[in-house]
């Protein structure tokens, strides 16, 4: 699979895998359905895998540039956390925060971290 191709399928990964501690986290009164734990386990082991060989094999195509997208991008998603805070005192008991925040925490971790290597691979497409 050529980088490009890693890159868009991380980025999918990303977005389809953020919906499931989303949708756990709405569960207060009893645990999410298993087969929801069992879907985001695989989803997130996918993401995961994909997203470390896009920053392995990309390694050497970072450039300044890229480096500059990627902040401006990590600066919107790190815009996320006012919203998460004024989400906890709007519905804060309506919400499972525990599966929340875990869930995401990580996710946001790893696409701050992998950010300018998925830039260069996407750039890497057009160039």
């Amino acid at each position: 699979m050529t980088l490009p191709a890693l890159g868009r399928a991380s980025l999918a990964l990303f977005a389809v895998s953020t919906i499931f501690p989303i949708v756990g986290g709405l569960f207060v009164a009893t645990s999410p359905p298993r087969w929801i734990g069992i879907a985001d386990v695989i989803l997130a082991a996918a993401l995961f895998g994909v997203t470390a060989i896009v920053v392995v094999r990309g390694r050497r195509s970072v450039s300044d540039p890229d480096r500059l997208v990627a902040l401006r991008a990590s600066q919107a998603v790190l815009g996320a956390a006012p919203i998460l805070i004024a989400t906890y005192f709007v519905a804060g008991s309506h919400l499972n925060w525990t599966v929340l925040i875990i869930g995401l925490t990580w996710r946001i971790w790893l696409l701050i971290y992998s950010l300018p290597f998925l830039v260069a691979a996407l750039h890497a497409q057009r160039g």
